[in-house]
């Protein structure tokens, strides 16, 4: 399984570290940009599941622009991408490490493969955007 790069890493170290009660909203841009929503939306004694995702707001319906999970193995600061999803018009879900009952089952190494390197991108643009 592959494993953001360093910067990518330190980025999303950083944004759950700002996390208050399992959760942040960050938004350093004074609106250029959207903001980021930092979540733990998963936890046991083995590994932690972060969601980090941009939204907006559709018809009343907030919609995923997009949104990623990581998977961080207890101990180790590594960060695997596990699953992405992008809402609208040509939307998509993807879920690249498969689950059972809170255990890995399964992992689909080339869409994984694939989520971590737009994951690397996406998260040096965050932490550009958002000056972190």
């Amino acid at each position: 399984m592959k494993t953001l790069n360093q910067t990518s890493t330190a980025t999303l170290n950083k944004m759950v570290s700002m996390m208050e009660n399992s959760y942040t909203k960050i938004d350093n841009a004074n609106g250029s940009f959207m903001p980021v929503s930092v979540e733990v939306v998963f936890e046991n004694d083995k590994y932690m599941i972060v969601s980090v995702a941009h939204y907006y707001d559709q018809n009343g319906d907030l919609m995923a622009d997009p949104e990623m999970c990581f998977i961080q193995l207890k101990g180790m600061g590594l960060f695997m991408p596990s699953y992405f999803k992008q809402d609208g018009f040509l939307g998509r879900e993807q879920e690249s490490v498969l689950f059972e009952d809170g255990i890995i089952k399964g992992i689909r190494t080339k869409m994984q493969a694939e989520h971590t390197e737009f994951a690397n991108m996406w998260l040096r643009n965050i932490k550009n955007q958002q000056k972190l």
